[in-house]
């Protein structure tokens, strides 16, 4: 998910006022003439990553007109709770920058991010750290004129369910008397028919439906990071295809439906990718391996496809891809290898057997597309693009209208 996608993106940067200024002149005169059409039903927010925040605040600049929500995912938890400023929000340069956003009524929802699973239950099992780490949230809130937060805790033990209703529960009592908001962005739930191929007794979700629909504003589902949890999926499209998508329309339909079961569809973000993964690949008896080697961006993806001579296809999962061969075998991490049952893959059966095939597939605009239509269909609220960097297919920006 978020975290073992910033894993490959994180890169130092530094944000200025002036480059900020300059960025939102731009964008406030694109969008001082109101448009005359009718307003989407939709509404369509970002989250501005602290590891390429110049890229992405300029990227974001030229597109206000497009957006309603900005999140800078910008702040981390320390010791004792701590909150760790990653983009630097405080430090003043980003105050023009964010004073002309909410000039053109976008509201600016920073993101806590936090993915130590035994330390967000250490935290939040003590009602005391639990409630200061309430009013510390609800604090930096109202002093920084933030029109709200985004919660966004991954990697969470079971056993942390119901401190983190508590939690959520507590901000809600705390931001909304203030008229803040508060969103929480949280894991997608694949059907356990479509997880397991036996289900469990004893499956237990670490997040409350129920009290996320009761408290939160706004959901905001993670519909990416796909790959091969979805058996039904990798049997109906990977049995002989390659197939490791970031996010098959398909299974963003059957996370969508198993979410409003429980949450009020007027308050679901639907969360959307905008970058993809390479793999290395191979396969022996019955079983292809997919070994997770790197992330790209449409941009660095089509730049990387066009210096070899490839022209990137449209796969069955919707997105686009490419594969190439390489005499390099690399070293990957067992938490990144991920191997299903399938017939030899066509791709790897026409390569050379001394070589090394990688696969790439990422989302492009269409694919993007693809994405805002089932929130269209589906009554939700509106889209969440994770991330705008600079190097997204600009054409995204124009489905967005």
């Amino acid at each position: 998910m978020l975290k073992s996608f910033h894993k490959f993106f994180m890169s130092a940067g530094a944000a200025r006022a002036a480059f900020f200024v300059a960025a939102i002149v731009v964008a406030m005169a694109a969008v001082a003439v109101p448009s005359a059409q009718a307003a989407t039903p939709l509404k369509y927010g970002v989250w501005l990553p602290f590891w390429k925040s110049q890229d992405g605040a300029q990227n974001i600049s030229q597109n206000l007109d497009q957006l309603q929500e900005v999140s800078p995912f910008s702040y981390e938890v320390g010791g004792g709770g701590v909150l760790i400023d990653d983009l630097h929000i405080t430090n003043g340069s980003w105050d023009p920058w964010f004073s002309a956003v909410h000039d053109l009524n976008i509201k600016v929802i920073p993101t806590i991010a936090w993915f130590d699973g035994p330390g967000i239950y250490a935290m939040l099992s003590n009602t005391r750290a639990r409630q200061a780490e309430e009013d510390r949230i609800a604090g930096l809130v109202a002093s920084e004129g933030f029109d709200g937060i985004d919660i966004d805790f991954e990697s969470m033990l079971p056993k942390t369910r119901p401190y983190y209703s508590l939690f959520i529960q507590g901000l809600a009592l705390r931001l909304h008397p203030a008229k803040k908001m508060l969103t929480c962005t949280i894991q997608s739930r694949t059907p356990l028919g479509e997880l397991y191929a036996t289900i469990p007794t004893n499956v237990t979700y670490t997040e409350n439906y129920t009290v996320l629909n009761q408290n939160c504003d706004e959901v905001r589902i993670m519909t990416y990071d796909q790959q091969t949890i979805d058996l039904t999926l990798n049997a109906a499209k990977g049995n002989g295809n390659l197939y490791s998508p970031v996010a098959d329309p398909a299974w963003v339909r059957s996370v969508i439906k198993e979410t409003l079961k429980y949450i009020n569809p007027r308050k679901i973000m639907l969360g959307v990718p905008t970058y993809g993964y390479e793999y290395q690949v191979s396969w022996t008896a019955g079983e292809t391996t997919y070994e997770r080697v790197r992330a790209f961006d449409y941009l660095d993806a089509m730049d990387r496809a066009d210096s070899m001579g490839i022209e990137p296809v449209r796969n069955n999962a919707g997105e686009l891809s490419f594969t190439f061969a390489s005499s390099t075998h690399l070293h990957v991490p067992p938490i990144l290898v991920s191997t299903i049952p399938s017939a030899q893959p066509i791709e790897l059966a026409n390569s050379a057997p001394s070589s090394t095939l990688f696969f790439v597939s990422f989302p492009d605009a269409q694919s993007i597309l693809d994405k805002i239509n089932l929130a269209k269909q589906y009554g939700l609220r509106g889209v969440m693009l994770f991330k705008a960097d600079g190097n997204i297919d600009p054409l995204v920006w124009e489905y967005m209208k």
